[in-house]
């Protein structure tokens, strides 16, 4: 289990990485990336809508085919 001070810690790079543009993960997960998801919400902010607004066609258009894992 993690400490209060690691815990205040992740949240403080989580809020970091978030206005950065990215996210952290988990540390000792696999990073699976199905999508270009930094990409995909540039392309549906330029439309003016969310990601989930988005149509799967056009969801498809960022897909990772296979996806990327990083360990």
């Amino acid at each position: 289990m993690l400490t209060d001070t690691v815990l205040r810690g992740w949240d403080e790079l989580e809020a970091a990485a978030e206005k950065a543009g990215g996210y952290l993960v988990p540390p000792r997960r696999p990073v699976i990336m199905d999508y270009d998801y930094r990409a995909m919400s540039k392309y549906a902010t330029q439309k003016g809508v969310t990601s989930m607004e988005l149509t799967d066609k056009e969801r498809d258009m960022f897909k990772f085919d296979p996806p990327l894992v990083y360990d």
